[in-house]
């Protein structure tokens, strides 16, 4: 019996030295501590790789803590995986605007807006419709001086992404890239947002200058989960739009 009060004693001293010790160099060390700090999610995928149900790859690495039995998910992987939207199918058109000079073929059966002056907006019917965000497509002219160089063209198409982002609670980009628009010197660039509501967007903004006194912009915005298909429209745009001939 005296010995396993002894042996009781014992184990207390220890409990209550290892207790000081720990007290002296700082207090108890949590394991959720140590995790490691993630980094700016804007460049760390490319956006346009997140299409039709595929879930977004936001971190290279995947990190778990666990408090006792119970896996605390801490990483998008870990999350319900949304269900696959099926691919949409377009049936194209010739769309015609008088007052940029230009021409091009598109999904027939949009809504067409030429209220605004330079610009020539295209809105998915509601009928067609995919959640709730209708693909909105609006090229617009606008006019530059001769001295507009390629990198005031990338300058812009920055700070056009900027502005568009401001409307999202989350907002990511990719790295722009060079291609050309009506054969003119041109750059685009991929996001994608989510609105208040969940909604993810996601869409394409395309800059060129077309002539020594005129920027083309063409932009895409479609429902984030169908962008794929919504591209579609876009190659048949980029790939098709002309200038009218001069009379």
């Amino acid at each position: 019996m005296k010995k396993n009060l002894m042996l009781y004693a014992l184990m207390l001293v220890m409990t209550l030295c290892v207790f000081a010790l720990a007290r002296a160099e700082g207090g108890q060390v949590s394991p959720l501590d140590n995790l490691p700090t993630a980094a700016p999610s804007q460049l760390s995928y490319n956006p346009a790789t997140e299409e039709d149900g595929a879930a977004v790859a936001a971190a290279a690495s995947v990190n778990r803590i666990y408090a006792g039995a119970t896996p605390i998910p801490i990483d998008p992987i870990d999350m319900p995986t949304p269900t696959p939207r099926p691919e949409l199918t377009f049936t194209f058109g010739e769309y015609i605007s008088n007052k940029l000079g230009i021409s091009f073929k598109s999904a027939v059966g949009y809504e067409i807006n030429e209220n605004i002056s330079g610009k020539y907006i295209l809105t998915e019917p509601a009928a067609a419709v995919k959640d709730n965000y209708p693909c909105t497509i609006t090229l617009e002219v606008s006019g530059i001086t001769k001295t507009y160089s390629a990198n005031d063209l990338k300058n812009d198409l920055a700070r056009f992404l900027e502005n568009e982002g401001a409307s999202y609670t989350t907002w990511e980009t990719y790295k722009a890239a060079s291609k050309k628009l009506m054969n003119g010197t041109g750059y685009y660039n991929n996001y994608r947002g989510v609105l208040a509501d969940g909604t993810i967007v996601r869409g394409r903004v395309h800059m060129a200058i077309i002539s020594d006194t005129q920027r083309l912009t063409l932009h895409i915005s479609c429902p984030g989960w169908y962008n794929s298909s919504y591209m579609k429209i876009y190659d048949a745009i980029h790939s098709s739009i002309k200038a009218l001939p001069q009379e």
